[in-house]
């Protein structure tokens, strides 16, 4: 993937949202692709990674002939509605670690937390991840799959909790 089409395309989509008078846009994916001339995957790829809730965004996708991507941007009035969403999400779904430091990481860009933080919370995940990978070559499969959903469960309980102290812990 070319990295300078991805920030090409991802400018491209800010530019239609600075000028939309809507909090959406729809846009063709074929279009887009012989714009930059480029494939419709790249503008996929674009959008799975810099458009996804976490970022702020809802996306919608009809495939087809007629097929466009409808972009939403969520309003949010407050830093709070922002971890509010976070945590209403993550609690509705599984968790998987690299969404979770992903996660830090795009509060750590907002300022929701400081460099201090974000250390720390991926110094924890990475230690919880480390003893769960130790363990699961000494366990048989049945134990293993346990065990996964156990640590998947706890990253999310880890994570609620963390995301909760920020909301509590700042103001406005």
């Amino acid at each position: 993937m070319n990295n300078n089409m991805t920030d090409i395309l991802e400018q491209y989509i800010m530019n239609l949202f600075n000028e939309a008078t809507e909090d959406h846009i729809i846009i063709k994916r074929s279009n887009v692709a012989q714009k930059f001339d480029c494939v419709p995957s790249q503008l996929n790829y674009v959008i799975k990674t810099r458009f996804t809730p976490e970022h702020g965004f809802i996306i919608e996708s009809k495939r087809g002939g007629g097929g466009f991507i409808r972009i939403t941007k969520i309003t949010l009035h407050k830093n709070k509605d922002y971890i509010d969403y976070l945590i209403e999400t993550i609690d509705n779904e599984i968790l998987e670690v690299d969404e979770a430091m992903r996660i830090a990481k795009i509060l750590l860009e907002k300022e929701y937390i400081d460099k201090f933080d974000y250390n720390h919370f991926i110094d924890s995940v990475e230690i919880v991840t480390e003893v769960h990978n130790q363990f699961l070559e000494h366990i048989d499969d049945n134990s293993a799959e346990e065990m996964i959903s156990k640590t998947k469960a706890n990253l999310k309980d880890l994570t609620i909790r963390f995301l909760t102290n920020i909301k509590y812990n700042k103001r406005g």
